[in-house]
């Protein structure tokens, strides 16, 4: 089983990780309590006033109840929602918080930029649908389907039922849309169309599109669910190779002497100015690159280093300046949790050209058996 041991790891009992989650939940419902209990003092004014800025409102007589248990549901339904909305923020800066310590550089970034950057947009994109979009399609549809001399009438739970169903839709396919456009800017993902990451992302979000889905949009859940699932997948196409991954040059897969992939990360550490170095320039374009001044006194690089190595599904990592025992042992022991031997050719105790340092770096794309 993969474990890695971050520089800001803390050893806590698992009781300590369970109270502290239990705490900071036990606040987001307190929240959650208060925002229900204002959005349900101030629902009745907002709904109304919603229905009447429609083109054809209920300042027209047009908007019926035909259902009054419905519209009970449809009214919680949308104190629902707006509660969630109000608590949002908190929220993800309690996620944010709680999952900082254990994540990798890469995913931390991630989880920010999708957390900020994600829900943000799609509240926007949720509110304008709401604003502008939802009364426009009503608009249209009445003058599509309008026959004259037969007056439109609207049922009032259904047009709320559709109107969450497909708020929830749009905010759904803006955070996948934005998380798997940054988790491929972030090399978190592979293009393999079964990568891991992406079945997660996708699989999270249909199941939360299987729990907000209404019923007035059950007999098109499947299309909606194909298009949040393909969309995604067709913008990120067009998006860039990783530009927003650590320094961290990857390798490139070669085979080895037994017909098996190699990918070699070279860790070009100067050691504080006292080990000899080598540009990457003069390295073979299918060895990995990382530098740093001093690996085993900088935290932060060595989990970048580390961060590489799992992205890049790194099985060899070879550091310049000496053979890898200066490194913390929870970094080595990291390293072959990842199934990456660590090696070094410790420029540091021998003398060394620049001409030996290249041709040292060019035997390390070499098939050998180990």
């Amino acid at each position: 089983m993969l474990r890695l041991r971050l520089s800001r790891d803390v050893e806590r009992p698992l009781r300590e990780h369970i109270d502290e989650l239990a705490i900071r939940g036990t606040g987001l419902l307190f929240v959650l309590s208060l925002a229900t209990l204002f959005w349900w003092w101030q629902i009745n004014p907002i709904l109304e006033m919603w229905l009447s800025s429609l083109p054809l409102g209920a300042a027209e007589g047009t908007v019926s109840i035909y259902d009054p248990h419905g519209w009970m549901s449809t009214r919680w339904s949308m104190i629902a929602l707006l509660a969630l909305i109000t608590t949002l923020p908190l929220a993800s800066q309690q996620l944010l918080s709680f999952a900082d310590q254990g994540l990798l550089p890469s995913e931390r970034k991630w989880l920010q930029m999708v957390t900020i950057g994600g829900v943000s947009l799609g509240l926007s994109s949720a509110i304008l649908w709401w604003i502008w979009g939802y009364p426009q399609a009503i608009e249209s549809a009445g003058t599509i389907s309008s026959v004259d001399g037969i007056g439109t009438q609207y049922d009032a739970v259904l047009l709320f039922e559709v109107g969450i169903g497909i708020s929830w839709w749009i905010f759904l396919a803006v955070i996948s849309l934005i998380a798997l456009t940054i988790a491929r800017l972030l090399s978190l993902m592979v293009t393999e169309p079964f990568d891991p990451f992406r079945i997660r992302v996708h699989g999270t979000l249909l199941f939360l599109w299987w729990l907000a889905c209404p019923s007035a949009l059950e007999g098109v859940w499947l299309t909606l669910s194909v298009l949040l699932v393909i969309l995604p997948e067709m913008v990120i196409q067009w998006m860039p190779a990783p530009a927003l991954s650590s320094r961290a040059k990857a390798p490139t897969p070669v085979f080895d002497s037994e017909g098996g992939l190699d990918r070699c990360l070279f860790a070009m550490c100067h050691c504080e100015g006292a080990c000899p170095s080598v540009s990457p320039a003069e390295s073979p374009k299918s060895l990995g690159w990382a530098e740093n001044e001093a690996f085993c006194l900088d935290c932060d690089a060595r989990d970048a280093l580390l961060d590489a190595v799992v992205r890049h599904r790194v099985n060899h990592l070879v550091i310049s300046g000496c053979d890898g025992t200066p490194l913390p042992v929870e970094f080595r022991q990291s390293l072959s949790s990842s199934n990456c031997k660590l090696s070094g050719l410790g420029w540091l105790d021998v003398n060394t050209t620049p001409k030996l340092r290249e041709s040292a770096l060019s035997e390390l794309t070499t098939p050998s058996k180990d």
